[in-house]
């Protein structure tokens, strides 16, 4: 028995820190031994602290250590097998906002990451992280001896001052090394849980106080009296780097081609996030690089448009979400609607993208004389499961990719990856057709909210998008069309997209975080906040 209880102490203060620290330092790239051996021992320092934590019950109440210490064991082995999950599959450490991606992202589409990206085999390995030590904790501790009382409040005040480290972190930002990544993990947890809930409290109280505090100086560049349609179309998960009209070599754009020069195109457009709600709170808000606390201090473009009387409509096919930023701004439209009550499943073909038209053509279909409106919809686009994504009658890419050589399994999930693409694209061509049926002046914008990494890295193994973003993961396409009536009133828009350059498609460096003054340009709107420079129409 005492055998037992020196192995579960060694485990509790020696092996998870020496294993959460090395999985750390061996994901830098051939360090000399020297410097691996410094790094290890100061991370293994710096977890001390949460270690500390689990001894203080030991001390203090020896004959309830056992279930202390298995209960305190299952919350540290939490960010422990994030740490060697994200170490496993993207060869990197944990940056500062890993842990607040998470938060700010919605319980779904986490649980869609993880079921794409990681094997049985690793969630054996970390289920084994997390339990092999319980039931020797719940069996076999001893209670405690401690030689003298002296000995026993000599370890109290050293596990006080390791935590008092630790506690000072928590209410302030966390440390961050030279190389950019914080000092430790728990810390960061902890940290980023409180900054995302303060951050979303802000936000809904910017909310509330717009109704006293809206924009000003709001002016339309359109005649009294004429009406005006804009519709903007949020993609899912879309890469520009499986468009056609930027050169992927399989037709995906295949039926807003048939509408040639009606549709604007653009290539070079990039997402600033890699996730959705990340990026739809910079690309909906005047927030930017720059300004990133405009999230809480400004209202949101669902507020620009009411200010400015327009009828404002939200429909969303994506899952009602979690209590997020997104939520928060898009609740305040005159008309908010969810299709997509199917939890966005997995293995069933349930709440397609092409299920919302008809309902959009009933709202579209028939504008009211002068009124003047816009129209947000949110689309499921590529979202994984890809294959669950389109009709069986849009299965059309099969075979091995090409130029790209890829075992069947992967090539299969490129293939319906390129069929959801496909099939995104007729969706936005047909509520284009509807805009044109309809007549009067009309404008649709179309846009991911980011890319989608479908083995399109260089080494080929990354299936999705994560908070590490890379190329594929946050190029996005980018399109606008006008109807006639539109260029007669506003010729200015296919003028100023000629002047850029470059042939039908045009090669732009420009940032999703910037599309909110596209939306405003393309509404024919103006006004202090806006800034025509940053619209995709220089």
């Amino acid at each position: 028995m005492k055998n037992a209880a020196f192995f579960i102490y060694v485990y509790l203060f020696a092996v998870l820190p020496l294993v959460f620290t090395t999985a750390k330092t061996v994901s830098r790239k051939k360090l000399a031994n020297i410097v691996f051996l410094k790094t290890l021992l100061k991370d293994y320092l710096r977890a001390l602290p949460a270690c500390a934590m689990v001894s203080i019950p030991v001390i203090l109440w020896p004959r309830a250590a056992a279930a202390w210490a298995a209960a305190l064991h299952f919350i540290f082995a939490i960010p422990l097998c994030l740490e060697l999950g994200h170490v496993h599959m993207f060869k990197t450490r944990v940056g500062l906002n890993t842990f607040y991606s998470l938060f700010v992202s919605n319980a779904r589409e986490t649980r869609e990451f993880f079921a794409q990206n990681i094997t049985w085999k690793q969630d054996l390995l970390i289920l084994a992280i997390w339990l092999a030590p319980v039931p020797l904790l719940a069996l076999y501790m001893p209670p405690v001896a401690f030689p003298s009382p002296y000995v026993r409040w000599g370890l109290l005040a050293a596990c006080a001052a390791l935590i008092g480290a630790f506690v000072k972190n928590l209410v302030r930002p966390p440390l961050k090394r030279k190389d950019g990544y914080v000092m430790n993990p728990y810390t960061n947890l902890v940290y980023h849980y409180f900054l995302f809930r303060r951050n979303l409290k802000e936000l809904k109280a910017c909310i509330a106080r717009h109704s006293t505090e809206p924009f000003k100086g709001l002016e339309c560049a359109l005649p009294a009296g004429e009406g005006e349609t804009l519709v903007v179309v949020i993609g899912e998960s879309a890469s520009s780097l499986h468009s056609s009209y930027c050169g992927y070599p399989r037709e995906t754009n295949e039926f807003t081609d048939r509408a040639g020069a009606r549709f604007m195109r653009f290539k070079g457009v990039r997402s600033p996030f890699s996730q959705t709600i990340p990026s739809l709170e910079k690309t909906i808000t005047f927030a930017d690089a720059a300004h990133p606390g405009y999230v809480y201090s400004k209202g949101s473009i669902i507020d620009y448009f009411n200010d400015a009387g327009f009828e404002t409509v939200w429909y969303s096919n994506q899952y009602a979400l979690d209590d997020t930023a997104l939520t928060a701004m898009t609740a305040h439209a005159k008309t908010s609607r969810c299709f997509n009550f199917s939890g966005m499943k997995r293995f069933e073909k349930a709440g397609l993208d092409g299920e919302m038209l008809p309902e959009i053509e009933k709202l579209l279909a028939s504008p009211a004389p002068g009124a003047r409106r816009v129209v947000f919809i949110h689309l499921i686009g590529s979202h994984s499961a890809y294959v669950n994504r389109y009709p069986d009658e849009f299965r059309h890419f099969t075979g091995p990719v090409p130029g790209r050589d890829l075992p069947r399994h992967k090539a299969d999930l490129v293939n319906s990856y390129d069929d959801s693409m496909r099939y995104t694209d007729w969706v936005v061509a047909s509520i284009a057709g509807i805009l044109d049926r309809a007549g009067g002046a009309a404008a649709l914008l179309y846009f991911s909210d980011h890319g989608e990494d479908v083995y399109d890295s260089t080494d080929a193994k990354i299936l999705g998008h994560s908070q590490l973003a890379n190329v594929p993961m946050t190029s996005i396409p980018f399109m606008v069309w006008t109807s006639r009536r539109y260029d007669e009133l506003r010729p200015d828009i296919r003028e100023r997209f000629a002047k850029i350059g470059g042939g039908d498609v045009k090669c732009v460096e420009y940032n999703l975080q910037e599309a909110i003054h596209t939306i405003i340009d393309l509404a024919s709107l103006s006004s202090p906040d806006w800034d025509k420079t940053k619209s995709v129409f220089p």
